[in-house]
């Protein structure tokens, strides 16, 4: 009767201690949102600059406080032309205005979003209900595209003639 017992104890404690090693193997690290949030950023990044359209350098984001008469928050121009952004799209994505003419960004999205024109100018983080808008002076071809959701917006164009 004590070798029935032993061995009755032996394999119990096999069963339990198999138990906590498959209990360790299952756990998994919780990462942050805002880890997360910059794996997509990287992962964005990286397919941007697989494309094969051209590339244009993204300079450093642009003090609007240096240039006022070419980010107009307040008041209307004449000259106007409205993206808006919904569903993670821009209801225009290829875009010619003339020169001088100001775009202004809509986000109606419930989605953040950062517009960047390669080269140019970034937006400020755009919540829902947020806009944002740049007078474009200078003849030429901009690519435009949101900077927290590059996988899942197509880069724009705006044309200027």
């Amino acid at each position: 009767m004590d070798k029935k017992l032993i061995v009755l104890l032996l394999v119990l404690g096999v069963i339990l201690s198999g138990c906590k090693i498959a209990e360790k193997q299952t756990e998994e690290p919780v990462g942050t949102e805002e880890q997360e949030s910059q794996e997509l950023v990287n992962e964005t990044v990286e397919e941007v600059n697989q494309t094969t359209e051209p590339v244009v350098e993204l300079n450093d984001t642009v003090d609007t406080e240096e240039e006022p008469g070419e980010i107009n928050v307040t008041e209307p121009e004449e000259n106007v032309f409205t993206i808006e952004i919904d569903h993670l799209t821009f209801s225009q994505k290829d875009v010619v205005i003339e020169k001088g003419t100001t775009v202004v960004w809509d986000n109606l999205d419930s989605y953040k979003h950062k517009i960047t024109v390669y080269g140019v100018v970034q937006s400020p983080t755009l919540y829902e209900g947020d806009s944002f808008n740049y007078t474009f002076n200078e003849e030429g071809k901009y690519y435009f595209v949101c900077a927290i959701f590059k996988k899942y917006t197509k880069v724009g164009t705006i044309t200027v003639e």
